[in-house]
């Protein structure tokens, strides 16, 4: 993805739109409860949320600069929203608050290799495109769009906003998450032709596709759009692009918690593709820092030191 992105001028290399909520994390459970169930779980933190927020944090600990569109509520969970991407070194400047809506909020049930969420929307999704200031495309290298199908008001706006991109030299990634609607549409079809990267996972992938495999998922979504890299938990990623399809296997690590691993991958394959590196080793990066999110419990971007990932590519190249 070299090109104008690469103005060294511009003031940020990854703007990112989307969700920003507070997460609170129950992990080591052994299973998901049913109703009228109760399972225990051996840990609880609270951390900052939503999948923009988290490829936004990631971005950041990977050395990039990192400016972000999101509203929070003017509360107590805002403020701690705002003082976390501070401390991370994510740019505020554009993180509103809302003067009607509380925060957003999502309890996260993890455990070692499967994951379910219970969200309070909020302010999660209040996102217009009006509150995107229109010279700040211009001013990044990339814009990155999470949480398509919960920003419900920005849906709309986002075509447009993509086109601005565009016209601005720089490139767009979308990241979909889950539909909690499971139509797996609401404008999208129509937007991913004009998206540069598409980073679904598997669940995603079939369902957007209606594909009954995960190949044929692939396939599909690559005739839709530039390129596609799929992540397919334990067993990596996958990726199409002009024709080509990769598959690079994930890194052995010891799993303790998904949550965000996704998210990890993502800023490390897009941080790669902006250095301009070869679409395999994007993903072996992509790959690495999904691991190493994964050994970790909850969303915390310290584990992606460019020593750690060094480390894991190369141990497994031997």
């Amino acid at each position: 993805m070299r090109g104008p992105a690469w103005d060294e001028s511009r003031d940020f290399d990854v703007l990112v739109v989307g969700d920003l909520n507070i997460d609170l994390i129950l992990s080591g459970l052994p299973r998901l409860p049913g109703f009228g169930e109760e399972v225990l779980a051996s840990g609880l933190v609270q951390r900052l949320g939503g999948s923009a927020a988290n490829f936004a944090v990631c971005c950041a600990r990977l050395g990039m600069s990192v400016a972000f569109v999101a509203n929070v509520g003017d509360d107590e969970f805002g403020y701690f929203l705002r003082h976390k991407l501070e401390e991370w070194g994510v740019a505020t400047d554009y993180v509103r608050s809302h003067p009607e809506l509380s925060t957003g909020i999502t309890v996260s049930l993890s455990g070692a290799y499967d994951r379910a969420f219970v969200t309070y929307v909020g302010t999660i999704d209040s996102l217009q495109g009006s509150d995107i200031p229109p010279d700040l495309p211009g001013r990044s290298r990339h814009v990155h769009i999470a949480s398509y199908f919960l920003q419900t008001k920005l849906r709309p706006d986002l075509p447009e906003l993509v086109a601005r991109v565009h016209e601005a030299g720089a490139t767009v990634s979308l990241d979909t998450g889950f539909d909690p609607a499971e139509c797996w549409d609401s404008g999208l079809l129509s937007l991913l032709p004009m998206v540069d990267v598409f980073l679904p996972n598997e669940v995603e992938a079939q369902a957007i596709s209606e594909a009954a495999s995960v190949d044929a998922a692939l396939a599909t979504l690559c005739a839709m759009t530039k390129l596609v890299a799929m992540k397919v938990g334990p067993d990596g990623a996958l990726a199409c692009s002009e024709g080509e399809t990769i598959h690079v296997p994930a890194f052995h690590v010891d799993a303790l918690d998904t949550t965000c691993c996704g998210d990890a991958f993502g800023a490390g394959f897009i941080d790669a593709l902006l250095e301009g590196l070869p679409l395999a080793e994007s993903m072996a990066r992509g790959n690495a820092c999904g691991g190493l999110m994964a050994s970790v419990v909850g969303n915390d971007a310290a584990v992606l030191s460019a020593t750690a990932i060094a480390r894991l590519i190369e141990d497994a190249q031997r």
